[in-house]
């Protein structure tokens, strides 16, 4: 573990526990329907952890905005994370393939009507240096809790398309490899040959992507 991931693990995030983020709606598993008001409970009842703690304690989820970024011409943002030794901070991540961008909302993250939008609009022009004057749209997509793995069992990601007006973009912070923008058929076609590890999220949205892009 470098350096800046265990600055990282050592930032307060925000997290909500179980017992209120679950109280109106049912604990189901992957994909829940965006009708659902999970983005206003996690906005009324948030607070604040140090990240290490959160990753280990089963009484919270850490939300997550997570942006799907797609060009107006129906294309997906694809990349891949960083391996050991980058500054890739979720090492049960490392070097997998995935569809979307964003992270933790820490405590230093500039307080707004809705912190998740506003926190995912940030990540987007840190990791990928597209800026919010090129965003055309922002909706939600669904929500997904997935409670079949370590990493899911502490998260609770909030789903949104981010429609963009640029194919320009850059990654500078260490944390992803490689990125680009792609048509389904191609990414159905590199999924197709084995070579590529696609992280569960992903592989969730994948669908409901098709769906929003039909």
């Amino acid at each position: 573990m470098n350096q800046v991931v265990k600055d990282k693990m050592q930032r307060e995030i925000m997290v909500v526990k179980n017992d209120i983020l679950f109280s109106r709606n049912k604990r189901t598993q992957w994909l829940l329907d965006k009708k659902c008001s999970f983005e206003k409970i996690i906005l009324e009842n948030y607070e604040y952890m140090v990240r290490w703690q959160a990753e280990v304690n089963f009484d919270y989820k850490q939300p997550i905005p997570y942006g799907v970024v797609v060009s107006e011409d129906k294309k997906v943002f694809v990349y891949k994370r960083g391996g050991a030794g980058s500054n890739a901070g979720e090492a049960r991540l490392h070097s997998k393939m995935s569809f979307w961008v964003g992270w933790h909302i820490e405590v230093d993250d500039r307080v707004s009507p809705n912190l998740l939008r506003e926190t995912l609009l940030r990540e987007v022009e840190e990791e990928i240096k597209i800026n919010e004057n090129d965003v055309v749209n922002i909706s939600v997509l669904g929500y997904i809790n997935d409670d079949m793995n370590e990493v899911g069992k502490v998260h609770f990601w909030v789903a949104y398309a981010i429609e963009v007006s640029t194919y320009n973009f850059a990654l500078e912070d260490g944390e992803l490899d490689n990125g680009e923008f792609l048509t389904l058929a191609d990414i159905d076609a590199l999924l197709a040959t084995g070579d590529y590890n696609l992280e569960p999220w992903s592989v969730i949205l994948h669908d409901e992507i098709k769906k929003y892009l039909a």
